[in-house]
């Protein structure tokens, strides 16, 4: 076990015995940026990562404090719900866009690309570009592999599949990946 691994069982116990918003705080300053890189790139814009960011820190108190499950793995926890309030979220926007008609939504669309443009950098663009050629499952083994550095083992239970699933579907991902880079 290691010293952050000890130190971040300690915080938990914290958390859930005395409902300690320091230390929380402690542990939401470690994981913050990584959770939010996480789901900026899958939701596209600084302010929805932002507000979905903050939803996945509310949720992993609540749940923290309103569990008798033992936390094995924050790491995994964190990124499990914010996966889920991602899925969330377009299933929210999925029910919103029926409301509108088709010219609304692409009037929208037009107003938040000019603002990515004017935010993102060009190679961070272009890979997100790929990114988002690639089927959904695709696109988080590449994230969760590549950009958050996520073991296969990690990854595995952050999805809930088996590590040689995650393996498959790193290398699929990889192939259709090279792919769309190609034409």
């Amino acid at each position: 076990m290691t010293r952050s691994s000890i130190k971040e069982k300690y915080l938990i116990f914290r958390v859930k015995q005395n409902k300690d918003a320091e230390a929380y705080g402690q542990l939401y300053d470690f994981y913050v940026s990584r959770i939010y890189r996480f789901v900026y790139f899958k939701v596209r814009t600084k302010e929805e990562a932002e507000d979905i960011t903050s939803e996945v820190f509310l949720k992993t108190w609540e749940y923290i404090n309103n569990t008798n499950r033992k936390i094995d793995n924050l790491n995994a926890l964190f990124y499990r719900v914010a996966r889920n309030s991602v899925i969330d979220h377009y299933r929210s926007k999925q029910k919103e866009a029926n409301i509108f008609e088709e010219e609304q939504l692409e009037s929208i669309k037009e107003k938040r690309d000019f603002a990515k443009e004017a935010e993102i950098k060009v190679d961070v663009e272009n890979v997100q570009k790929h990114l988002l050629k690639l089927k959904e499952i695709y696109r988080e083994v590449i994230i969760l592999k590549y950009i958050e550095q996520f073991s296969v083992n990690e990854i595995a239970e952050i999805l809930g599949k088996s590590k040689g699933n995650v393996r498959v579907l790193v290398h699929r991902a990889l192939t259709a990946l090279k792919e769309i880079a190609g034409d």
